[in-house]
């Protein structure tokens, strides 16, 4: 049945499936959901049952805001490109060295290694661009100060590593990987020199006690007869203690002898890989600048921090509206 709008005595009112009826006698009216209220009958109040909805997301602010994060990610980007406009771009020279050892060829079975010996190499003499010895060096050939950086690294694979070199400008980074070359080889040199130095201090070493060994080993072939010549048991006597002890010192130049000679065998061996060797391959190339590089990590970091505080203040913006309410 339909409500009589105009009669006076009732007066319904629909909030949030709530039914409001005023009178005196009358009870409120509700559907099946609705909150059953006492009312009084005077003076005619209407009561809405509000309730306040709880803050969603950040998409949600997102795209109530959409208009104010756009305008700080586009002020993020052109923060980031201004940044990277202004900062002084780093040019960087390339210098490729191939590393790798020399074989004898009456050794053909060592050929085959020499790849792989390079590799290990390269990878090694990258780590020694970093030492403090080689830096000094590079500083010195360029005037006494880098004014850059100088860092190696191999190129897998092959016994071939590059050189990096960075400043201020296109001529510095040549003239830092041109140093960083020479003092990379000067570096290899004086290892491979002190390598040769051992091996003759062992050699010579060696020399020394395989001739003590000849030496005693004559003076025994000698007194060997002069023992079996003796008639009278003094001269036996004495005889016997030199032999005995030119046997001693024979032996114990053969120990020296045999150790030093396994010892030289270890640090040059004639018929193998016996020496280390790295040179430049061609002249350094100018790699260019990092300009573009940073232009695009500025553009990037600036868009990403605008965006996150334009969203940080969309959210902002949408609590404090949920409080005022």
């Amino acid at each position: 049945m339909a409500k009589d709008l105009t009669d006076p005595a009732v007066e319904s009112d629909d909030v949030n499936g709530v039914a409001v009826r005023n009178g005196s006698s009358d009870a409120v009216e509700h559907r099946d959901d609705a909150v059953e209220l006492d009312v009084p009958s005077e003076p005619v109040q209407t009561f809405v049952v509000r309730h306040a909805r709880p803050y969603e997301s950040p998409g949600r602010s997102a795209r109530n805001h959409w208009q104010l994060i756009t305008v700080f990610c586009l002020l993020g980007v052109v923060l980031g490109a201004a940044f990277a406009f202004v900062k002084s771009p780093t040019y960087t020279g390339e210098q490729r060295l191939i590393v790798g050892k020399t074989a004898q060829l009456s050794n053909l079975a060592s050929v085959p290694g020499l790849d792989a010996a390079g590799q290990s190499l390269a990878a090694s003499y990258s780590r020694l661009v970093d030492t403090d010895e080689v830096q000094a060096a590079i500083a010195k050939k360029v005037g006494g100060a880098l004014n850059g950086s100088v860092s190696a690294s191999p190129i897998p694979d092959s016994p071939v590593l590059r050189l990096d070199a960075t400043a201020t400008s296109a001529e510095r980074a040549i003239a830092l990987s041109r140093a960083g070359s020479a003092a990379l080889v000067d570096a290899v040199n004086k290892l491979n020199e002190q390598q040769n130095q051992s091996a003759k201090k062992i050699l010579d070493q060696f020399n020394a006690a395989n001739q003590i060994v000849i030496d005693t080993q004559a003076q025994l072939n000698q007194l060997q007869p002069s023992l079996a010549a003796q008639t009278t048991a003094a001269g036996t006597a004495q005889v016997q203690a030199q032999i005995n002890a030119a046997q001693a010192k024979h032996d114990t130049a053969k120990v020296q002898a045999d150790a030093l000679n396994e010892a030289y065998s270890g640090v040059y061996q004639p018929t193998a890989i016996n020496s280390q060797i790295i040179q430049s391959a061609g002249p350094p190339k100018d790699m260019g600048n990092n300009r573009r590089s940073t232009l695009e990590a500025g553009v990037l970091i600036g868009l990403v921090a605008g965006g996150l505080l334009g969203l940080g203040l969309a959210v902002w913006i949408d609590l404090r509206a949920r409080q005022a309410r």
